[in-house]
């Protein structure tokens, strides 16, 4: 598991004591430094350490040109960065979208924002040592030599730290293989040959931060997004919102603790595991695929769709509700004859009745639920046929 702030956002804001500006969070405002502080809290759980950079946007994220607005004015340089297109007009910053079609006329990033971009990267890694560097997608509009220049600036501290590190990146922003594909607000249709990452939020919507009466997912729709994913060779990163005071709302928290309740019963079959030769089987169907997907494809699971994962020779089966009645898992089909040695329900010390057929595993459903959202079955298989 894992957790971490966002270090610097389009705000161009730094949340640690950064050497090259005044505008950051130790210097100013709370006057500490955030990235530093949570840090060492989450690593002192026993946690993987992330943080987000968004600061490549902030060359396309402000109207330097509007007289009417603090980023004209060049004292601001260091909150917004250095002043150009100046000959633009209008409210908006002229930001090319995900998709990478062209926009109005605009200035590329310069030297200076370039170094800056990279000397920043090098200095929260160097300070804070984190397992994991997450970009939003405006590393598209970087140089690649200065692109390169940081992934091997981290991956061989890798070595040096002698611990693993991941980068992700959206889109097509690295070249494959670089690093870990980032899905926003979406998922995978299907099982795939590469590791990706969603990242979603606690809201009903897309929104990023603390939002006063906001709608929020269910903690079954969160539970059945996490297993979704890792079925399918996938990750969830999931965003909460503090309150301005740092506090965390009780919606968010009550959600957090609800998916913790589900892996402590069943986390098994999710925690280092495998994907399986197919993701799943089941009546429910995922039309729509990829970055922002989501809001346009909200799903219902039933208890007959099932989800798999492997560790070993064990298979875990985790059905996506609780079975009204006896049920068989059709995908079992591929199993030999006498393959599996013997089947449990993970939370429940219940004998679970089981028999292979020519249709596949028949199970006889236990009579007691052991957790709420979901329920995984673990098929333990012989070495051996």
């Amino acid at each position: 598991m894992f957790a971490g702030p966002v270090a610097e956002h389009h705000d161009g804001f730094p949340m640690w004591n950064c050497s090259d500006t005044e505008w950051c969070a130790s210097k100013m405002g709370p006057k500490r430094d955030v990235v530093g502080e949570l840090e060492k809290a989450i690593r002192g759980k026993g946690m993987k350490y992330m943080v987000a950079m968004h600061h490549a946007e902030n060359w396309y994220f402000f109207p330097h040109w509007n007289k009417d607005f603090d980023t004209s004015k060049k004292e601001y340089e260091g909150l917004y960065g250095e002043l150009h297109n100046l000959d633009n007009t209008g409210n908006q910053a002229i930001y090319p979208d995900h998709w990478g079609r062209k926009t109005e006329s605009q200035d590329k990033p310069s030297k200076a924002f370039h170094d800056r971009w990279l000397n920043r990267l090098k200095e929260v890694v160097d300070n804070y040592r984190p397992d994991y560097v997450w970009f939003d997608f405006g590393i598209r509009y970087i140089h690649e030599k200065y692109k390169k220049d940081f992934l091997s600036y981290y991956y061989n501290k890798e070595k040096e730290w002698g611990s693993e590190v991941v980068v992700s990146y959206k889109w097509h922003d690295l070249p494959p293989g670089s690093g870990l594909l980032d899905l926003e607000l979406g998922r995978e249709s299907e099982l795939t040959h590469y590791d990706w990452i969603t990242d979603t939020t606690v809201h009903d919507g897309s929104a990023w931060a603390y939002m006063k009466d906001s709608e929020y997912k269910s903690t079954t729709d969160l539970v059945h997004y996490l297993i979704d994913n890792v079925s399918k060779n996938g990750y969830m990163l999931l965003n909460i919102g503090p309150k301005p005071d740092g506090t965390i709302p009780e919606e968010d928290k009550s959600l957090l603790e609800g998916i913790g309740k589900w892996l402590e019963v069943s986390g098994e079959a999710i925690f280092d595991t495998e994907t399986w030769d197919q993701y799943g089987e089941g009546p429910t169907e995922m039309t729509e695929a990829g970055p922002f997907s989501d809001n346009r494809a909200k799903l219902q699971y039933t208890a007959q769709d099932f989800r798999f994962t492997t560790k070993g020779n064990t298979l875990y089966a985790t059905a996506l509700g609780w079975p009204s009645k006896d049920f068989t898992i059709e995908s079992m089909d591929k199993l030999f004859d006498n393959e599996v040695e013997s089947v449990e329900l993970l939370g429940s010390n219940e004998k679970v009745e089981w028999k292979q057929t020519k249709d596949g595993l028949h199970i006889t459903r236990p009579n007691n639920k052991p957790c709420d959202h979901a329920v995984s079955f673990k098929i333990n298989r012989k070495d051996n046929l």
